[in-house]
């Protein structure tokens, strides 16, 4: 009875913690604010001790539980339609360098160390600070780069050229299964597919996965064992 007990109490602390991350947006696993990070560690914590809670302890974590839960809902709300409120719980973003010039005070206001920050430019792909114009130290702890003008990537209009944007490939086979809706809405059918497929000595069933562009161009990635079999033959 312990056991089923403490299945029950488990299932029941999940479900409570999936109903508040639906409640409180997916924004919050995305981006963790500082106040989402503790209260994340904080809702984790009492859930896991109502999964082995019995009697009148169950209640008293359950209790604490929603009241975390919806304290989070509440602030998430509040930040959504109070700037005021919203720079007060999650802060505002830190102007580190701008105009090719470090601003020290502006490290020390965000607790930030120049290994940090010259760490966190080598994984965006700068190794030389002096390409960068402007710097951003965000909410969340990660920084948004600005680069010089002759340092940053040549874009199309640089080249004085425009070329045709591109749509999304539509998954029009997943793992085997023909996707009707996705064919659909690119202007094709099944039949179109099929003589494609046979085209290519394929079925549906070979194809793991099998994207197609709004021009017809397919793009099949077939099973892994069907590809090995195929080259023992």
């Amino acid at each position: 009875m312990d056991a089923l007990r403490v299945i029950l109490t488990s299932l029941f602390s999940l479900s409570l913690m999936f109903l508040f991350t639906k409640l409180i947006g997916y924004r919050q696993m995305s981006q963790l604010s500082m106040f989402d990070y503790i209260n994340g560690i904080c809702i984790g914590s009492l859930a896991a001790e109502m999964a082995t809670a019995n009697g009148q302890e169950f209640w008293d974590w359950t209790v604490g539980l929603i009241v975390y839960g919806l304290v989070a809902f509440g602030l998430s709300k509040l930040t959504d339609h109070s700037i005021i409120f919203r720079r007060r719980i999650t802060g505002k973003p830190i102007i580190l360098m701008q105009g090719g010039e470090l601003f020290d005070q502006c490290f020390t206001q965000s607790n930030l160390d120049l290994n940090e920050f010259l760490m966190q430019l080598r994984n965006n792909g700068y190794f030389d600070p002096q390409q960068l114009d402007t710097v951003i130290f965000e909410p969340n702890g990660k920084l948004s780069i600005l680069p010089k003008s002759q340092h940053r990537p040549a874009t199309p209009e640089d080249l004085c050229t425009a070329p045709v944007q591109e749509q999304l490939p539509a998954e029009v086979i997943l793992d085997g299964k023909v996707m009707q809706r996705n064919l659909s809405g690119i202007g094709y059918d099944e039949v179109w597919l099929q003589s494609q497929l046979k085209g290519q000595n394929l079925s549906a069933s070979d194809i793991f996965l099998g994207l197609c562009s709004s021009d017809g161009t397919l793009s099949l990635f077939p099973r892994r064992g069907k590809r090995e079999n195929k080259i023992l033959e």
